[in-house]
């Protein structure tokens, strides 16, 4: 064992221990942003579930600096340069022998070091650390029950529960009229506000949550304080002749303290709650505005689009084939299943199931992050076909110019404006998909019913499909009208069977 490679060894593992406390520091950084205040998220998830994510990134990015380092640029040719020059005295030598060569890992494990500390949106690292962290942190079922909580309405909420806030307050300032009145007024506010505060005294007085209520930035001593002052603050202004200002301001403390219950309490609903299906029990009892059209097991239906396109392919190209060979050009037959419709299949899947699965992901961050139930919201859908348009198109760009064209002058901006036609039906099945997880299918909704919507969803999607399939393949050549007029059949066949697959049902299903 040289003294090279001790040297080498020792380099090596202090930056691999200096790069899993950057990742730990790094991890404990990141915060959910529930309204105007940054939480911890470790008091959302137990404990044990929490460090195992800690571990996992820490180790992750200790065992790509120990790799970086040793395997794929490794620090051992620099150190030998040092040492044997040091070790013979030849300094000026040293300095001729530090090339790009040598040089470049010792420079590449500082920029490795750099990012895995470095906060910033530009940071690809971050990308991996925000996965993990949701995944072990679980911060979006906060988001969701703190969204749910903050638009909640006293009218939906349990009566019991509104009979037991009467016996907290220190002052009456509440009135049976207040639960139903608007909510932008200072008595519904102020009502709210009671619901919470009483619902969370609930788990303060059990030990369990005594580590929840002791962590500083949940501001519980600072609610109790706000939440008696309030009360006195509320009584007077009922009293006290109307006053604008007065108004004004007594309804931005109220909303302030409203963002700080929340908070507070969605983080003891998550925390306390033994299942999902508890947790969203309890939110109703508080009158919170849970999604019934939430999509579970989304995989199934990725799978029945794939299905639908690839059967839509198969189905499609053999009834163009039939028709071509029977009416169009019997003495110049195409031949049936070939290995070109396992190409048109990966093709297919590519530019449109992608896609839709984009839309699932897209519509899944959407809802966590929405406030209000909204029935139809066309301004998403909009961004969902566009979104889908530049992915359909980009795929469809790479595949045919890698596979079909092999142009030597390949331009990607040429490329992607020739190829934009493509784009178009997958951006609309896109957007029609997108819509129809907004309206899903009634659990009492007749058989024949759903046979005729998939029934009429195929023709016209089929339809609409021909229309633009002629459009975008105008410019074939003549020779090449066999090639047009199975494109057309099998666009007509895959687009109707991705518009009647895309029917979907509530969670409760």
């Amino acid at each position: 064992m040289t003294i090279e490679f001790l040297i080498n060894f020792l380099i090596l593992l202090l930056g691999t221990l200096a790069a899993g406390f950057l990742a730990y520091r790094s991890f404990q950084k990141r915060r959910v942003q529930l309204g105007a205040e940054p939480t911890l998220p470790q008091y959302f998830i137990r404990r044990s579930t929490y460090w195992s994510g800690i571990v996992l990134y820490c180790s992750l990015m200790a065992g790509l600096f120990f790799l970086l380092t040793w395997q794929w640029l490794p620090l051992e040719p620099l150190v030998t340069l040092i040492v044997s020059h040091l070790r013979a005295g030849e300094l000026v030598n040293l300095l001729y022998g530090l090339d790009g060569n040598k040089l470049f890992p010792l420079i590449a494990a500082g920029i490795m070091l750099f990012f895995v500390g470095w906060e910033s949106p530009f940071n690809p690292l971050l990308i991996l650390r925000d996965s993990i962290h949701d995944a072990f942190a679980i911060p979006t079922k906060a988001v969701e029950v703190y969204n749910a909580l903050i638009k909640s309405r006293l009218s939906a909420a349990d009566d019991k529960i509104k009979a037991q806030i009467a016996d907290r307050l220190l002052v009456q300032s509440i009135d049976a009229g207040d639960f139903d009145k608007s909510g932008a007024t200072v008595e519904y506010k102020w009502a709210h506000n009671s619901l919470l505060f009483d619902q969370i005294q609930h788990y303060a007085d059990q030990s369990s949550y005594r580590r929840l209520f002791s962590e500083p930035s949940l501001m519980w001593g600072e609610i109790c304080i706000s939440y008696n002052a309030m009360s006195e603050k509320v009584n007077i202004w009922k009293e006290a002749e109307p006053h604008y200002t007065k108004t004004v301001n007594l309804l931005k403390d109220l909303d302030r303290l409203t963002g700080l219950l929340c908070r507070l309490l969605a983080a003891a609903v998550v925390f306390g709650s033994p299942s999902e299906n508890d947790m969203w029990e309890t939110v109703r009892k508080l009158g919170g505005n849970v999604h019934e059209a939430r999509l579970k097991h989304t995989y199934k239906y990725l799978l029945i689009f794939a299905a639908a396109t690839a059967f839509g392919v198969i189905l499609g190209r053999e009834v163009s084939v039939a028709l071509h060979n029977v009416f169009l050009f019997p003495d110049k037959p195409l031949p049936h299943f070939s290995y070109t419709t396992l190409r048109w299949i990966a093709y297919s899947i590519a530019i449109y199931v992608v896609p839709i699965t984009l839309v699932f992901a897209l519509r899944s961050v959407a809802f966590r992050h929405q406030q209000e139930p909204v029935e139809q919201n066309y301004g998403f859908y909009m961004a969902i076909m566009f979104v889908c348009f530049l992915v359909s198109t980009t795929i469809s760009t790479f595949i045919l110019e890698l596979t079909f064209y092999r142009r030597d002058d390949f331009n990607f901006l040429d490329s992607f404006l020739d190829h934009a036609r493509w784009g178009i039906m997958p951006a609309l099945i896109c957007g029609f998909v997108a819509y129809r997880m907004d309206a899903p299918a009634s659990e009492a909704e007749a058989l024949s019913k759903t046979i005729l919507s998939a029934v009429l969803g195929f023709l016209a999607w089929g339809g609409i499909a021909v229309i633009f399939m002629l459009y975008a393949t105008d410019d074939l050549a003549i020779e090449k009208l066999n090639l047009r007029f199975t494109l057309v059949g099998t666009a007509f066949f895959v687009t109707g069977l991705l518009g009647a697959a895309a029917r979907f049902k509530t969670a409760s299903d």
